[in-house]
């Protein structure tokens, strides 16, 4: 058996050497763009690629095996071709060097079946392999540790990226928080009169844009000063507090703003509620704070006031309708108080 063999066994006349080199040299780019566009859009998991490549550097290393002279063994196309494998697949060292040393004995054990021989299993030949197998293990451990790099960077900053939204979220919702915090009054729980303000003139502009209904109350709590006076300001303020809790369940809606103006006075902003809405609405805050039973120093128990007021757009701005639910206010404390009156004009 010769150690070298000067020319292919498979390839052994002119013809054969020209098909099989304008074979490469047309099938080759074809077979290179395919790789190229397809291979990143098929399944990716490690047996797919791995099943993959071994099927076609089965049929490469054939190739090989068949071009044993030395201008064609290393042939550039072939050489890109494998070089185009490694580099759309992830693979470890020891996965590139099982799956092409392989097909390599696979493609060479071929090649001895076809010919019945095995005097083309030349230096020239193992060299040859050795240097792709080793050019593809530089390939494939290079192209590993970027991607692996690439895929830790990516997903450090995903970690990042993960942990800023959740704390502008968080900080989204501790100011959301902190001005719900500002806009409620620390003793009662309900809104304040800064927000009640801000409250009041949005829906006037609501209520002028949509020509919609708006009303409000005015509730104060009848001779509130005796009970601290002679109860104590913790008493007044117990008092408060279950004020509060009525005029708050008693107002169901999501829309209607409760809040606490200033002392024993409470403002209730009701949208879409004409001047019936808001007739039965003080009938039934004037039953719930009736209904806590409340004792007072000077009364059978406690009891509210209450001034109602319907925007009117043509005639009043904000200002002028808070006036007038207090107007209607005074004029119920003036007249014996435990009692509603909602103004008209």
């Amino acid at each position: 058996m010769p150690f070298w063999s000067p020319k292919s066994a498979l390839l052994d006349s002119v013809t054969n050497l020209q098909r099989f080199r304008d074979y490469l040299i047309f099938f080759g780019p074809i077979a290179c763009l395919t790789i190229w566009f397809f291979v990143p859009r098929l399944p990716h998991n490690n047996s797919f690629n791995i099943l993959y490549l071994f099927l076609t550097t089965c049929i490469l290393t054939i190739f090989h095996a068949a071009l044993i002279s030395h201008s064609y063994t290393l042939a550039p196309i072939s050489v890109i071709m494998i070089t185009a494998l490694v580099k759309v697949t992830i693979l470890k060292s020891r996965e590139i060097a099982i799956i092409y040393g392989s097909s390599i004995i696979c493609g060479c054990a071929f090649v001895m079946w076809q010919q019945d021989r095995t005097d083309i299993l030349s230096v020239h030949l193992l060299i040859s392999n050795l240097i792709i197998i080793s050019w593809l293990l530089y390939l494939g451990k290079d192209h590993y540790t970027s991607q692996s790099l690439n895929f830790i960077h990516t997903q450090q900053q995903s970690k990042a990226k993960q942990q800023i939204t959740m704390q502008l979220m968080e900080l989204e919702a501790q100011k959301v928080q902190l001005k719900v915090l500002l806009g409620r009054d620390t003793l009662t729980g309900l809104f304040n009169r800064r927000y009640f303000d801000q409250k009041l003139a949005e829906e006037i502009q609501r209520a002028t844009r949509a020509h919609s209904p708006l009303g409000l109350l005015v509730i104060d709590i009848d001779h509130f000063k005796m009970v601290n006076d002679t109860l104590g300001h913790q008493v007044g303020d117990v008092c408060l507090k279950q004020v509060a809790i009525a005029l708050n369940k008693t107002c169901r809606r999501e829309i209607d703003t409760v809040a606490r103006f200033g002392g024993e006075e409470f403002v209730v902003l009701l949208p879409n509620t004409d001047k019936s809405g808001l007739t039965l609405l003080a009938k039934r805050l004037l039953q719930a704070v009736s209904d806590l039973n409340i004792s007072h120093p000077t009364q059978p128990k406690l009891t509210i006031s209450i001034g109602g007021c319907q925007f009117d757009e043509a005639h009043m701005d904000s200002q002028q309708f808070f006036q007038n639910a207090d107007q209607a206010l005074y004029q119920v404390k003036s007249s014996g108080r435990n009692n509603f009156m909602i103004h008209t004009l």
